[in-house]
């Protein structure tokens, strides 16, 4: 039987793939160590330069603002691949320190974005939020009772004005 160049092409590739060595696939499809080698030098060829076509599609979407759902959609892609490729683009536009923040925090990125919106939203910028926070970690329980104490002497003092007029 005569098959075709594609044919034997892909003969040699499936046999690659299930492991087999040059000697075992020259063994099994009758063929030379170099028409193999040149088989398979040709598949990593092409491997290749899908990778680096996704690579560069995913980054003009990217780059477009399109969600990483977005480009696996369109590239037809895993979600560990457009993982991967998104981490890629984030650190090609320096953005590495947002890539591992999200590593760190992961499932608490809703808490984290509350946290950014309620900051922006009191007006308050990157330093104040930071003498914030080192406020509160160093002081949050003598914090807390000084404002219970002036809310209760507030209360105090908003009953003792009504009661003298």
């Amino acid at each position: 039987m005569v098959i075709t160049r594609q044919q034997r092409e892909r003969l040699v590739l499936n046999v690659y793939n299930q492991g087999k060595n040059t000697p075992e696939i020259a063994e099994e499809v009758r063929m030379s160590f170099s028409a193999i080698g040149a088989i398979l030098k040709k598949a990593e060829e092409e491997k290749e330069a899908r990778t680096k076509a996704v690579s560069s599609l995913s980054g003009l979407l990217f780059s477009e603002g399109k969600t990483p759902l977005q480009v696996a959609i369109a590239l037809n892609l895993r979600d560990d691949q457009v993982t991967e490729l998104y981490n890629e683009y984030w650190n090609l536009n320096h953005l590495h320190d947002l890539s591992q923040v999200y590593e760190e925090i992961k499932d608490d990125i809703v808490s984290f974005l509350n946290l950014y919106k309620l900051a922006k939203a009191a007006g308050m910028n990157t330093q104040q939020v930071i003498r914030l926070l080192r406020v509160s970690n160093n002081h949050l329980p003598a914090v807390e009772q000084r404002y219970e104490s002036l809310k209760r002497e507030l209360y105090s003092l908003e009953g003792d004005k009504r009661n003298s007029l």
